[in-house]
């Protein structure tokens, strides 16, 4: 099948039909949920309605407002940039090719947060992106003060749209990971780093095809960044205060090196939805303060 919807009258269940067989012709394995999210956001009409409504006829204008986002999805473009939104944690965030899209398991690291977390306490996220933790972690705990840093200008400028989209305040500063607040201190520091390693030739085509690549790539481990991070925020962690990085399950026991390594205590990994370890913490405890 090179094209979806041929011309012709059609109802929603053909369209359906159709649009899951030719997504799944191009490979993707979600193509059946995939083809209602794009179907229903041109309908309006969510993946119960649209079965309720199967017969309903689809017009000529709405198959033209439906063909284009098949061919992007053929393309590989994550839906949430297609539809231009996605759900996590506790809110809706805009997405686009500016930043990283948010996935689920990051949300393990939002509920790690806000865990150690004390009333009115801070919160630093570093390399924020599309502000996912930072955004969720405001909403959930409105006493916490919660900064974040980023690289990029397009990134930053989409995280501040995402607080103002979810009705948060946020401290915003543009920062090669901790430089621009060195010296702050910060009950939590919260971080998902690039940690693919260069030219990963496991990472989805999808991802390499349309996501920013400073988001996902982290050196020859994937580690570059992380180093970085667990070295400089011994700086900027209150006495007690706590590290938490994402990173993938193959990286576990070298993140856990790291930390050891600079000093850290109590290092803890937590699982993702999946059962991975997909989060680690760590504590800074200051030498006179470390139980000998």
């Amino acid at each position: 099948m090179t094209e979806a919807l041929p011309g012709g009258m059609r109802t929603v269940k053909d369209v359906l039909a159709l649009s899951a067989a030719f997504l799944s012709a191009k490979g993707i394995v979600t193509a059946r949920l995939d083809a209602e999210r794009l179907i229903g956001s041109v309908l309006g009409l969510d993946r119960l309605e649209l079965y309720l409504h199967h017969d309903r006829p689809v017009t000529p204008a709405e198959l033209d407002g439906i063909r284009p986002l098949l061919r992007r999805r053929a393309d590989l473009e994550p839906v949430a940039y297609i539809l231009g939104s996605v759900g996590f944690h506790h809110v809706v965030l805009k997405c686009d090719a500016r930043a990283l899209m948010p996935r689920s398991e990051t949300e393990t690291l939002v509920e790690v947060a806000l865990a150690n977390l004390p009333d009115r306490g801070t919160l630093l996220d570093v390399g924020t992106g599309a502000g996912a933790i930072a955004v969720a972690v405001k909403h959930d705990r409105p006493d916490v003060l919660v900064t974040a840093v980023e690289l990029s200008p397009d990134a930053l400028a989409l995280a501040r749209e995402n607080a103002r989209f979810v009705g948060v305040e946020i401290t915003f500063i543009e920062s090669d990971l901790l430089a621009a607040v060195a010296g702050q201190r910060f009950h939590v520091i919260a971080a998902n780093l690039p940690y693919i390693p260069d030219g990963d030739p496991r990472t989805e085509p999808g991802v390499v095809r349309h996501e920013p690549h400073l988001a996902l790539y982290g050196g020859k481990d994937g580690l570059d960044l992380v180093r970085r991070v667990v070295a400089d925020a011994l700086g900027c962690l209150e006495d007690g205060g706590l590290l938490v990085l994402e990173v993938s399950d193959e990286q576990a026991s070298a993140a856990r090196g790291l930390l050891e390594e600079a000093g850290y205590a109590e290092i803890t990994f937590h699982r993702d939805l999946a059962g991975i370890d997909r989060v680690v913490a760590a504590r800074h405890v200051r030498p006179e303060h470390s139980v000998s």
